[in-house]
């Protein structure tokens, strides 16, 4: 990578039909996942080309697909990443390669990719040709790519470049970033996000790397790559289901904590709440239907027969009202699981409600998403 000033571009879709799907997932039970701030569908913005990226070189991002949000195991259905010429020209086409990783470990700022699990070429046989002005979208459904740590790294390698320019000189065409302001104004990425595979130095964390010793963020790095996925959660526990917006203008988000047993593992599960508002009575009802039915101006999640655990207050500030203080946490030991006829290998769901007086639409309540869970004996 030569230390060369980004470029400022237009990202355009309205005459692009092939990239078309990297704006969302066509298939349900996928989660759409974007490392950049751009909109779903972008339309026209303004993005910043990274002309200096030569070949044998790569942009990188980490998906955190863990914890709060679905199951740590996924299954990659799709990747997408942009590729954009300096004046939006359609056309202009490179030869890229997409390998995935599963994980990512860190030696100070230094990144250390964890097990390769995809070579694209090595697994089909071709490359991939990126076109401008857009996102590219790679369908890997076929391929049957698994993640288990918890991280999803995606990179894309440049090969050939037909965008104008050179290595020394830079390309009107390449891989871009997010950022809509002009060079040395735009801001460094979060760290650990944003990867860049540079020759001579292999993998650097974007936000602190440097080229001949210059630093390239931000005068020729800025933003995050415009990398996406769609995934499928294929593990146990997961999320599903949509929130309720509350008084404090957060969404409630389920997650948890240990592993479901019922005697052959540790009794450490926990069901978790969080971005909840503080000192609010609360409770977590559960059964083996899930539903998407109208609730409470929000979404009921779980379908009756259902069983509800004792009210718990969500503790946090005394005074005041925020949602970043106080949680919800049911312990769901293995006592309470015998108690409840629970069985190993059946899939149950659950959903947090609790008291929300000041809730704009007059109904009192808030409503979390939803998980689903499964005991193992």
């Amino acid at each position: 990578m030569r230390a060369l000033p980004l470029f400022l571009a237009g990202l355009m879709f309205t005459a692009l039909a092939a990239p078309a799907r990297a704006q969302g997932c066509s298939q349900p039970g996928l989660y759409f996942l974007k490392n950049d701030n751009l909109a779903d569908v972008p339309g026209t913005a303004s993005v910043s080309i990274i002309p200096g990226l030569c070949e044998g070189e790569a942009m990188g991002c980490v998906f955190d697909v863990s914890g709060q949000q679905f199951s740590s195991e996924v299954r990659v259905a799709s990747v997408a990443g942009a590729f954009i010429n300096n004046v939006n020209a359609a056309g202009i086409s490179a030869i890229v390669n997409l390998k995935l990783y599963d994980g990512v470990t860190w030696a100070g700022t230094t990144p250390v990719l964890g097990t390769e699990v995809l070579d694209f070429e090595s697994a089909t046989g071709a490359s991939l040709q990126f076109n401008s002005s857009g996102i590219n979208t790679v369908d890997l459904s076929n391929l049957n790519v698994r993640v288990t740590s918890g991280k999803l790294v995606v990179a894309f390698f440049m090969e050939m470049n037909n965008g104008g320019g050179s290595c020394a000189t830079g390309y009107t065409t390449n891989f871009a970033t997010d950022n809509a302001l002009p060079p040395c104004s735009g801001s460094c990425s979060p760290a650990r996000k944003n990867l860049i595979f540079i020759q001579g130095q292999g993998w650097r964390d974007a936000t602190n790397a440097t080229v001949s010793g210059i630093p390239i963020c931000s005068c020729y790095y800025a933003g995050n790559w415009i990398i996406r996925s769609c995934v499928e959660p294929i593990g146990f526990p997961r999320t599903y289901c949509t929130g309720k917006l509350n008084s404090a203008n957060c969404v409630p988000a389920i997650g948890w904590t240990g592993t479901a047993t019922l005697t052959s593992g540790p009794d450490n599960f926990h069901v978790r709440c969080t971005n909840v508002i503080n000192n609010r009575s609360g409770l977590f009802y559960w059964g083996t239907s899930s539903s998407a039915a109208p609730f409470l101006g929000g979404t009921l999640c779980v379908a009756q027969p259902v069983r509800r655990t004792g009210v718990q207050n969500s503790g946090g500030s005394s005074t005041g009202l925020n949602c970043n203080t106080g949680a919800y946490d049911y312990y769901f030991t293995h006592a309470y699981a015998a108690a409840n006829a629970v069985a190993p290998g059946i899939d149950y769901y659950g959903q947090y409600w609790m008291r929300d007086p000041q809730n704009f639409d007059g109904t009192g309540a808030s409503l979390s998403n939803a998980i689903r869970f499964r005991f193992a004996p």
